[in-house]
């Protein structure tokens, strides 16, 4: 048996599909799997054991693509989030078996046993969403096998570079990882709340280390909250692998992050975080948060803020209470971590 997966969206996104590619595995162990990506998240699903195979659309024209696919004979499809394009591939396919989620009308052209879930109510995770696609190649098997992996892998490399910024920035003791950029998919508190937020926070505590993690193209940026910060932090601006980042986060104590991908590195790393989530239905940590680890610490400026403007990207209502709140969180999850 031949089976393609796909999720072809962002990072949080796939980490929240890991999951639903081990299921696949742990119900067909004898099947192939191919699992279709974006160049960028290529990195987090390479090393996952149970995948066989990895194709990175990026690399091919939509043609020459659809060719490939259907090249592979696949006896299913899977699409985990479905647009025109990966309808498109799951037709070219010629997958006798094709599921996906049912919502506009190319979705019931195109998948003979799709399912209509109305993510839109974000009613459950998104990894849960996931699954009960996964769940209709065959509820009976499905259920009689069900495990909740979210394991993320990293290579010895990627440790190595941990290990070795740790080493030349002199870091030792307890660590907190900061990741305050995220691309703009939900609310987020502006560069000078966390530079406020890190300057009073590393004055209670004085004794941990502040690492900030960026993509290189970001450093300028994160350079100037630094600054702003008037504290010691120490910057990692990633130029590589997306799981060197995965490494500095997993040597770190805990983990203070926004609704963004490297959140979701976290989580599935078993980290301690505290993480910053709007109240908003289609942006809350009921739908976006981290999915099979208990150690998140949400907090939802907006949450009492029925008038907070969605359009804009920074909370209108985060205020002085909510600033000891994180600090009070992060105090927590450090103080767990020394136990």
């Amino acid at each position: 048996m031949k089976i393609i997966v796909s999720r072809t969206d962002k990072i949080g996104d796939l980490i929240l599909s890991i999951p639903s590619f081990f299921m696949v595995k742990k119900m067909y162990p004898e099947a192939e799997l191919l699992v279709l990506v974006r160049r960028y998240n290529y990195e987090i699903v390479k090393n996952l054991p149970y995948v066989d195979r990895i194709i990175k659309i990026d690399d091919y024209s939509t043609e020459a693509l659809c060719a490939e696919l259907h090249s592979f004979a696949p006896d299913i499809f899977i699409a985990l989030y479905n647009d025109a394009f990966v309808a498109r591939l799951a037709r070219a396919s010629k997958a006798k078996l094709r599921i996906g989620p049912l919502s506009k009308l190319s979705s019931f052209i195109t998948y003979n046993k799709g399912l209509w879930q109305k993510r839109s109510k974000s009613i459950k995770n998104e990894g849960e969403y996931n699954l009960d696609l996964i769940r209709r190649l065959d509820r009976a098997r499905f259920d009689s096998v069900y495990e909740l992996n979210t394991r993320l892998y990293y290579d010895a490399s990627h440790k190595e570079i941990a290990e070795l910024f740790f080493a030349a920035e002199d870091i030792d003791g307890r660590s907190l990882v900061v990741n305050p950029f995220i691309g703009g998919s939900a609310k987020n508190i502006t560069d000078s709340q966390y530079s406020n937020l890190l300057r009073l926070f590393s004055a209670r505590q004085p004794d941990v280390a502040l690492v900030l993690v960026c993509h290189i193209s970001e450093k300028a940026r994160a350079e100037k909250l630094i600054a702003e910060s008037q504290t010691k932090v120490h910057l990692y601006a990633n130029d590589g692998d997306l799981l060197n980042i995965a490494a500095i986060i997993d040597k770190g104590d805990a983990f203070l992050g926004a609704s963004t991908g490297p959140t979701h590195i976290a989580g599935a790393l078993g980290k301690r975080i505290v993480a910053i989530y709007p109240a908003k239905k289609s942006q809350s940590p009921c739908r976006w948060g981290v999915l099979g680890n208990a150690k998140v610490d949400y907090i939802v400026p907006d949450a009492l803020s029925p008038s907070e403007d969605y359009s804009l990207p920074y909370f209108s209502s985060y205020s002085a209470d909510t600033e000891q709140a994180l600090i009070a969180a992060l105090e927590k999850a450090l103080a767990h971590e020394t136990k």
